[in-house]
């Protein structure tokens, strides 16, 4: 027994060792836009919005735990990896369609902080201007061991979720149920259920995540001998996220879906859920949304110039000064700036394209998951930690079948 607790002590100092980058870019694929996608979602379909929870959580903890691989063994970024072996022209191309989708979501962020704002009744274009150049002081001031500090505590209040769900009162079975299709077979048929599916998965699994923890753990420089603790890391940040998310679902589902009413966005669905489920329910999702957005716009710009600094050879590192990386911190400013003069105007609600944005966001995964199988089982960058078994079959088949879906919903949406 002694043993057994000495063992135990020493592999929960090594998952310490390691906290941060696997559950913190797990958790921040719930977003305000992952809010927003998950609520509109289930306002439509119900818990039949959260089909395929196993396979998705298996593909977001294979793809997250083939980054962190790829990091710690290489200790490099996966734009260094795409520059480096498949040279500039390409890496312009994929940055571009990457940088595309990214601001899409950042924009989502801002709209979802400001949606988030008014529903505590404040004045929201100062708060929001206030928000953002606090979060914006805080990266560049604070070491990456601070930061990561502060992303921890945000997840906590992703417990506001879990609350709120139980406050609606669900049949947890018949969700389970649902969630797995066992009562909506009728939505099957339908391009707008996959549009919305791929939407879902687009927010959950996304492109900026596969390059976010793979930058997050090389510029944390964890080495080899960790890869075990890491990986442990990457598989409880998957089940967690998909954890939140589908409490966001149940939320939602057994007030405005089993109701009839739909939304567009998450500031819509708070607003909606107060008659239903309490004043405290309601209050619980915008502290939630509020939470959501702060974190996306932290990491997602994050994640941008990350990708964008490696792959065009420039100093990046949160440990770095402003001054010795300047162009990192100064492309993360500028997709909240761009983000921020239009939310600013007042009739803009950016939430509206949730769906849209996600979906994009869906659509490109295939292209990411060219990459990481091609490095993941190069030996000759890997070596011994090469991708072999499992995972290389599963993420082939998901890049194949998110393709046929992406191709079928957009053909049935534009002619069916």
């Amino acid at each position: 027994m002694k043993d057994f607790f000495k063992r135990f002590r020493i592999q929960l100092l090594l998952f310490l060792a390691v906290l941060g980058p696997g559950l913190i870019t797990a958790v921040a694929d719930n977003d305000a836009g992952g809010v927003a996608t998950y609520s509109v979602a289930a306002s439509l379909y119900g818990m039949a919005s959260q089909a395929f929870v196993p396979l998705t959580i298996l593909l977001l903890a294979i793809t997250q735990e083939i980054g962190a691989r790829m990091a710690i063994v290489t200790g490099k970024g996966l734009g260094d990896l795409i520059r480096e072996n498949y040279g500039a022209r390409v890496a312009v191309f994929v940055f571009m369609a990457y940088f595309v989708v990214n601001q899409g979501v950042v924009l989502q962020n801002v709209s979802g902080m400001k949606s988030a704002l008014q529903l505590f009744h404040m004045p929201w274009q100062i708060s929001l201007i206030f928000a953002c150049f606090l979060l914006i002081a805080l990266v560049i001031s604070l070491s990456y061991k601070n930061l990561q500090r502060l992303f921890l505590v945000t997840i906590l209040f992703y417990a506001t979720y879990v609350i709120s769900a139980v406050l609606s009162h669900p049949d947890w079975g018949q969700a389970v149920k649902d969630s797995f299709f066992f009562g909506q077979k009728e939505q099957l048929p339908h391009p707008s259920y996959w549009f919305t599916i791929i939407a879902v998965v687009g927010t959950t699994v996304t492109a900026w995540g596969q390059f976010f923890v793979n930058s997050y753990i090389t510029d944390k420089g964890l080495k080899p001998e960790q890869l075990k603790a890491e990986k442990i890391e990457v598989y409880v940040g998957s089940v967690l996220t998909h954890f939140f998310s589908w409490m966001m679902a149940v939320a939602v589902a057994y007030t405005l879906f089993k109701h009839g009413i739909q939304v567009t966005d998450g500031y819509s669905a708070a607003i909606a859920i107060k008659p239903l489920a309490g004043n405290l329910a309601s209050m619980l999702f915008a502290v939630g949304l509020f939470a959501a957005s702060f974190l996306g716009l932290t990491i997602v710009p994050l994640a941008t110039a990350y990708a964008f600094t490696e792959f065009f050879g420039y100093e990046r590192s949160l440990n770095a000064g402003f001054t010795k990386g300047r162009v990192f911190y100064i492309f993360f400013i500028l997709q909240i700036a761009i983000s921020l003069l239009i939310s600013l105007f007042p009739k803009v609600n950016l939430f509206k394209l949730t769906l849209y944005a996600d979906f994009l966001n869906g659509a490109i995964l295939p292209l990411i998951f060219f990459f990481l199988i091609k490095f993941s089982e190069d030996t000759r960058i890997m070596g011994e930690y090469a991708s072999k078994g499992f995972s290389k079959f599963f993420i082939r088949g998901a890049a194949v079948v998110i393709f046929a879906a992406v191709v079928a919903s957009v053909f049935g949406r534009l002619f069916v």
